[in-house]
């Protein structure tokens, strides 16, 4: 009996022991880890991240906050062979003034085809909808807004990206950045 006492002290320390060792080393992982929800700014002209990484451009942040493959989006369907890509996109002006914000300003690449140059796509426009980023708006400084834009992409598409380039009244162009995802 007084043997079975020692075993069960000792399995109880050797339990609390393992227990904590385990939470340091969860919390020395998570530490090596940068959150997904950081904002991120370009270096060298570029940057890059993921669903739900923030950016910081010249105009305003922004991110990719979720992707969906929808078979229809409010009665829209594909075209034979395309698919489409609900992306939920969220914007705040942190420019001094209103800017006026497009449809267009987020392209969507993919990168699995081997196809090129032609490997990218718009928006498409629904301004009968509420949901859908509309193709042209005003952003009035400080306020944030949260759309959808629908793309319609080849079906076999699977690896992607949405990109914004920043561009300057002179006409000259900025810093890039790009959300990568996979289906």
């Amino acid at each position: 009996m007084k043997e079975e006492r020692r075993i069960m002290k000792f399995s109880k320390k050797l339990v609390a022991c393992i227990a904590v060792m385990m939470m340091a080393c969860m919390m020395l992982s998570a530490c090596g880890k940068s959150p997904v929800n950081s904002v991120v700014t370009a270096k060298d002209g570029q940057a890059d991240g993921e669903i739900g990484t923030t950016f910081r451009t010249a105009f305003f942040e922004y991110s990719v906050d979720s992707v969906a493959y929808p078979s229809e989006y409010e009665g829209y369907t594909p075209a034979a062979g395309m698919q489409l890509l609900d992306v939920v996109i969220t914007i705040k002006n942190t420019f001094g003034e209103e800017l006026p914000m497009y449809n267009s300003d987020f392209q969507i690449q993919w990168h699995d085809l081997g196809n090129g140059e032609e490997d990218y796509g718009f928006g498409i426009e629904m301004d009968s909808s509420s949901t859908i980023m509309p193709s042209e708006y005003g952003l009035a400084k400080g306020d944030s807004c949260t759309y959808h834009i629908i793309y319609e992409v080849p079906a076999e598409a699977k690896e992607f990206s949405v990109s914004y380039l920043e561009f300057f009244s002179d006409n000259s162009e900025g810093d890039v950045f790009f959300t990568y995802f996979e289906k």
